[in-house]
C-alpha cells in the first residue's frame, strides 16, 4: 500500500486517526492543540501572567512533542502498513463472486477481465476465471487460464485448487467426448439374419 503524504505527519496523532481510526491518537491530537493554543495565548494575550521562562518552556514542549510525533508516527507507519479492508479491486471481485455464485457467468466473466486487465497477477480471479470457463465448456481456455495460473509466483497457495480443476476438465473432456461419440452400430453378421427374416 502506499505511503502517506508527509505532511500528514505535521500534526502529532494525525495518522492514526486518520488511517486507523484511533480514538486515543484523536485525544492526542486535541491534546496538542490545547498546548498550542495555550502557548500561544501566554505569548500574545496574556504575556504579563507567564514570565518569559514559562512561556519559553511552554514552546519548547510543543516543539518537542511535535517533532517526537511526527518522527514516531512515521516510523509506526513503515513497521505497520494499514490495509484496506476494501477496495476498487476487492469491490469488483466481490461482485464478480455474486455473479458467478448466480450462474451469471457472462457478467462474472466481464468483471474478471476487467480485474485481470488491471492485475494480470491477480491468483483469485485468475482461478475463479478458469473455474467459470470450464462450467461453461470451455475447456481449452480452462487449461490454457491453468497453465497461465501456474507459472506465477505465489500460486502455491491455488496448488491443490488447480489440480482439482485440472481433474474436473479432464471429467468434463471425457464425459463430452462420450456424448459425442457415434452411437454403437450393429454388427455386421446381424444384418444379413435381419434380411433374411425379411424376406
Amino acid at each position: 500500500m502506499d505511503r502517506m503524504p508527509w505532511a500528514t505527519y505535521l500534526w502529532p496523532g494525525a495518522p492514526q486517526w486518520w488511517r486507523r481510526g484511533s480514538w486515543s491518537a484523536l485525544a492526542f491530537s486535541i491534546g496538542f492543540a490545547a498546548l498550542v493554543n495555550l502557548a500561544l495565548a501566554a505569548t500574545l494575550l496574556w504575556s504579563e501572567l507567564f514570565t518569559p521562562g514559562v512561556r519559553n518552556l511552554a514552546w519548547t514542549a510543543v516543539a518537542a512533542i511535535w517533532l517526537g510525533a511526527a518522527i514516531l508516527s512515521y516510523r509506526w507507519d513503515r513497521r505497520h502498513p494499514v490495509r484496506q479492508d476494501s477496495g476498487p479491486a476487492e469491490d469488483a471481485f466481490r461482485e464478480a463472486l455474486d455473479h458467478y455464485l448466480k450462474g451469471n457467468w457472462f457478467e462474472a466473466e466481464h468483471v474478471l477481465g476487467r480485474l485481470l486487465r488491471r492485475d494480470p497477477r491477480d491468483l483469485d480471479a485468475g482461478m475463479m476465471l478458469a473455474t467459470l470457463l470450464r462450467h461453461t465448456s470451455r475447456l481449452d481456455e480452462a487449461e490454457g487460464q491453468l497453465d497461465r495460473l501456474e507459472r506465477f509466483d505465489g500460486c502455491e497457495k491455488w496448488e491443490l485448487e488447480i489440480r482439482r480443476e485440472r481433474e474436473l476438465v479432464g471429467e468434463a473432456r471425457s464425459q463430452r467426448d462420450a456424448d459425442a461419440a457415434p452411437a454403437a452400430v450393429p454388427p455386421a453378421s446381424e444384418e444379413p439374419q435381419e434380411m433374411s427374416d425379411a424376406a
